[in-house]
C-alpha cells in the first residue's frame, strides 16, 4: 500500500517519501527522499547539521554525498497529519546522482503492525496474524458508495456509523475517534479488521492499492 509521507525539518516541508523499505525486526524504515524547493539537497543537509551540531558520519564534498547521524529536527507526518514516532531519522545520499535515503528507526510494534503492514507482512507472512487479499468488485462497490456521497473527512465525522455498508464478506463505517473508515472482513468463519483513510479508498477507485492487510480481530 503506497503512502506519501511529509517530511519536514525544523517545521518547514522539505519533500516526501513513500518508506518503500523496511527492517522490520530492527524496527526500521527506509526510503528515497523525494525534496522540494531545496536547491542542493547536500549542502542543505550539511548546513543544518553543522549549525545543530548534529553528527555527519561522512562528507564527500567531491561527490557530494553524506550520512547524517539522527538530525532532531527532522520531523515525519503521516498522510492524516500525525507524527511518526520512534527515534528519528537520519540522511544519506549522493546529490550527484540524485539519490538520498531518509531512515527512521524505532518503529514500535504497533505502527509496524498497522502503518506500514505491508512490510509487516512481507516479512512474516503466515508466522502473523495478518493476511493479504485482494480487491475485489464487492469492496470496489462500496468504495464507490463512499466517494458517491462526496464528504469530506469533517462530514463523515457528523454522520459517522459502525455498519452503515454491510455485504457478504464486509461490514463497516467511518469512525470519528479514528477519523478513518473501519471495516471487518469474514473469511471460513474468521474475523478480521482493518482501517482505511479517504485518500485510501480514492486511491482503491483509482487503482493505484492492489491489496489490502486486515489483522485478525481481537
Amino acid at each position: 500500500m503506497k503512502k506519501t509521507y511529509s517530511i519536514q525539518l525544523n517545521g518547514v516541508k522539505i519533500g516526501t517519501t513513500y518508506f518503500e523499505f523496511a527492517d522490520v525486526p530492527m524496527g526500521i524504515i527506509h526510503g528515497k527522499v523525494n525534496f522540494e524547493n531545496v536547491e542542493s539537497p547536500y549542502e542543505f543537509i550539511k548546513n543544518h547539521c553543522h549549525k545543530f551540531k548534529v553528527t555527519i558520519n561522512e562528507d564527500d564534498k567531491k561527490y557530494k554525498f553524506i550520512d547524517t547521524q539522527v538530525i532532531p529536527e527532522l520531523k515525519v507526518y503521516l498522510e492524516n497529519g500525525t507524527e511518526l514516532t520512534g527515534w528519528g531519522g537520519a540522511i544519506s545520499g549522493m546529490e550527484i546522482e540524485d539519490d538520498f535515503e531518509i531512515q527512521f528507526g524505532g518503529i514500535d510494534y504497533t505502527i509496524m503492525r498497522t502503518e506500514f503492514a505491508h512490510h509487516y507482512y512481507d516479512y512474516y507472512k503466515q508466522e502473523c496474524d495478518l493476511i493479504k487479499i485482494g480487491i475485489d468488485e464487492e469492496f470496489k462497490q462500496i468504495c464507490e458508495k463512499i466517494l458517491g456521497k462526496n464528504f469530506n473527512i469533517n462530514q463523515w465525522s457528523e454522520i459517522e456509523s459502525s455498519d452503515e455498508f454491510q455485504t457478504e464478506k464486509y461490514c463497516g463505517g467511518f469512525d470519528a475517534t479514528e477519523m478513518e473508515f473501519c471495516f471487518s472482513y469474514y473469511r471460513e468463519k474468521e474475523e478480521y479488521w482493518f482501517q482505511l483513510s479517504l485518500t485510501d479508498i480514492e486511491r482503491i477507485k483509482n487503482m493505484e492499492i492492489e491489496f489490502l492487510y486486515p489483522r485478525k480481530a481481537e
